[in-house]
């Protein structure tokens, strides 16, 4: 069987609710030379069930059941593990696709440099039912060939991580460390990325990204929390510092294991270091600034 040019990568864990309209908006894509494999993380409700129904119904969806589960960060990589196509994407349980999204990726990636590692897109902010609230995009498109200078601009603009959803070079998806058992892994990961390759922003919503109670970041909130669901059977690094920390020292480390060259290394360890807490410090003032008007009433 001749491997997709596309894979698509549903981790879920107990995800009956949406989980239809997510796989029903997969399968209605216009760009049809892709696969969704879907990683069950153990579920304990419907989504066994659902998962089995679409795949009997389209042999491009290839279904699999963790006899246990394995976190967050394991099943994000298990998809990927799985999968065998040129081009990667993850794809949440919880969120809806435009039938164009693939092609329009796809489409991008046909006419740029081998450099461009991701393609991503703006997207609609829907509320449980599926209406619009807003149309948002984290700003991280770059053309620069340095990786230090890539890196700085991701982590000034990562915010809402929209482009976590985008499609991805396999090629260069597997040079990564991929996800860690960690919270915040994905922005690792993905400055990771950012030191590899350049990313490319679609100025179209081409992802529905549902906002509800349920969804896995605002269901877990508490650091003890967060740690179980990236290492639910406690094989995660760093239990005595904080979140924060931990992903600070995470994306330190890899400005010193990504590059190639030793001076974007130490370029990169440099940006890794100081930006972050830049933003922190500026995201604070802002916090107070806001406090100090409603304060004095201006």
């Amino acid at each position: 069987m001749a491997s997709p040019r596309i894979s698509i990568g549903l981790p879920v864990y107990n995800g009956a609710k949406y989980l239809r309209f997510a796989l029903a908006s997969l399968i209605q894509q216009d760009f049809e030379d892709f696969e969704v494999i879907i990683s069950d993380n153990a579920s304990s409700d419907d989504t066994s069930r659902i998962c089995q129904e679409f795949a009997s119904r389209d042999s491009r969806i290839r279904y699999s059941r963790n006899e246990k589960n394995i976190g967050l960060a394991g099943n994000h990589n298990r998809v990927l593990e799985l999968s065998r196509g040129e081009f990667f994407k993850w794809a949440a349980y919880d969120d809806e696709y435009p039938k164009q999204m693939l092609r329009r990726h796809f489409e991008v990636f046909r006419c740029a440099s081998p450099l461009v590692g991701v393609v991503y897109s703006q997207c609609d902010i829907i509320d449980e039912c599926g209406n619009v609230i807003d149309t948002k995009s984290d700003r991280i498109e770059i053309s620069d060939p340095l990786p230090h200078r890539r890196l700085a601009h991701y982590l000034r603009n990562a915010s809402i991580f929209n482009f976590t959803y985008g499609l991805i070079r396999a090629e260069i998806l597997r040079r990564t460390r991929l996800y860690g058992a960690y919270p915040m892994a994905d922005k690792v990961l993905f400055a990771e990325l950012a030191m590899l390759g350049e990313f490319r922003e679609i100025r179209e919503p081409l992802l529905r990204l549902r906002f509800h109670a349920g969804r896995t970041f605002q269901a877990n909130t508490t650091r003890r929390a967060l740690r179980v669901l990236f290492a639910p059977h406690g094989q995660i690094k760093g239990g005595l510092l904080s979140v924060q920390s931990q992903a600070q020292v995470e994306l330190i480390r890899s400005a010193y294991l990504i590059p190639s060259v030793l001076t974007e290394k130490l370029l990169c360890a440099s940006v890794a270091s100081t930006i972050p807490y830049w933003c922190r410090f500026k995201n604070f003032g802002g916090r107070q600034k806001i406090k100090l008007r409603r304060l004095l009433g201006i």
